[in-house]
């Protein structure tokens, strides 16, 4: 008896995990163009492809697990692909798609793979609402979450990817956006390469090496990321080598070892940023003239900037840092802001000196910097500094119309009182 109710316990557990009567591969082959291939809850193993115009959709529970180290899922030489409410696992790559014009995956959840998606030679591609959670392991052994390749006309959106080399990574690709997404605890947040028009906007990068590595690239914006918590040895929140045309604006860039380093490019347009509490926060090397961080915030960072003699503008920033005046009441320092410091420098490398910053041996050297800063005309000079934070102010201003509106209605409320009791 007890035999037989094993075997039954057995055969209802096989039957919430694999559902036996639907071939998934049969019914993507038998389906027409433009149809929806429904796929029941069940957990299926295979090897799966798709190379025609239609739709897999999943229910809640449907999963395909790939076989050997084939894609769990292949999408080849079509159009108009759809894949949605699934999940994929497997031990190479869940889901390669080839030559596709018109593919979309949506709601799919990817665990336990060493690569999450892998599009290549593809256009008119939307990613959006996917969670990708890579193996276990160091990030050397690991795939990326989504990968492009030679592709064009891309949309990144919506999605978490978790505990893989790279994030999104991005190579020759004409026409991007990346926005909305999350990633963490990996090698790079989302790495360009030999990439044209592109974009990457209100994004969560946090606790990987470097947040956003870019490399090769021309005209890029990078706008209200928050790129925060890169502070491993080679760690950075941006990191900028050999780019050409870049607008780095309204990111909050927090709590990294270098918030944005640049690195052989030029005309790079750093403004109305947050930098909070990096060790550097801006770094450039053989970066061109017109190379300008301007409008920025930068508080409770151990450095400001640091370059070569090169050197790049600083105009009209706020530092915390800042000890002038404003005799003019226009806003603006009458001193220039030096952001070379020596010890500074030292600090970045050691900071455990940090602890001697406050120090009258430290103060003089400073004190010097700024002195021969100023008489050789040097590198790193904001002759413009704010005193206070724009944004800041702003919200100021909101809070005292909101502080008169309400007195309006207390007093208001008051008299309107004070009638009915008199009445």
């Amino acid at each position: 008896m007890k035999k037989i109710g094993f075997t039954l316990l057995f055969f209802l557990f096989m039957s919430q995990t694999v559902h036996a009567d639907f071939d998934v591969q049969e019914a993507i082959n038998v389906a027409k163009p433009g149809e929806v291939v429904h796929i029941p809850a069940g957990r299926y193993q295979g090897n799966f492809n798709v190379t025609k115009p239609i739709t897999l959709q999943g229910e809640e529970g449907t999963e395909l697990i790939g076989e050997r180290d084939n894609p769990t899922l292949r999408i080849e030489n079509t159009a108009n692909v759809t894949v949605e409410n699934i999940t994929l696992s497997g031990k190479n790559k869940a889901i390669v798609a080839s030559t596709v014009d018109g593919l979309k995956l949506h709601k799919l959840r990817i665990k336990d793979v060493h690569t999450g998606v892998h599009i290549q030679r593809s256009k008119n591609v939307h990613i959006h609402d996917i969670d990708v959670t890579g193996i276990e392991g160091h990030y050397s052994k690991k795939g990326n979450g989504v990968a492009v390749f030679k592709s064009e006309d891309i949309t990144i959106e919506g999605n978490t990817i978790e505990q893989v080399q790279d994030g999104i990574y991005i190579e020759e690709v004409k026409h991007i956006v990346v926005q909305r997404n999350k990633v963490t605890s990996g090698r790079y947040g989302t790495h360009f390469m030999y990439t044209s028009d592109a974009e990457a906007l209100f994004n969560t990068y946090d606790q990987n090496v470097t947040g956003l590595m870019i490399m090769m690239t021309t005209n890029i914006f990078l706008e209200n990321n928050i790129v925060a918590n890169h502070f491993d040895f080679n760690g950075y929140g941006m990191l900028l080598y050999d780019v050409q045309q870049a607008k780095i604006k309204h990111n909050t860039i927090k709590n990294n070892r270098t918030g944005v380093a640049m690195q052989k490019s030029a005309n790079i347009q750093i403004e109305t940023n947050d930098f909070q509490m990096n060790q550097t926060a801006i770094e450039g090397t053989k970066v061109s003239d017109d190379t300008m961080a301007s409008s920025n915030n930068f508080t409770g960072n151990i450095l400001t900037a640091r370059s070569d003699k090169q050197g790049f503008q600083l105009v009209s920033n706020y530092y915390d840092d800042y000890t002038g005046i404003d005799l003019k009441d226009n806003g603006i320092g009458d001193i220039p802001y030096v952001a070379v410091s020596s010890f500074g420098q030292w600090m970045v490398r050691q900071p455990v000196y940090q602890y001697f910053v406050a120090s009258p041996s430290v103060i003089l050297l400073t004190s010097l910097d700024q002195q021969i800063n100023k008489t050789e005309k040097n590198m790193l000079v904001d002759n413009t500094p704010k005193l206070a934070k724009k944004h800041v102010n702003e919200k100021n201003q909101m809070n005292v119309v909101q502080m008169l509106v309400g007195l309006f209605l207390t007093l208001s409320s008051l008299w309107l009182w004070k009638r009915g009791i008199a009445e």
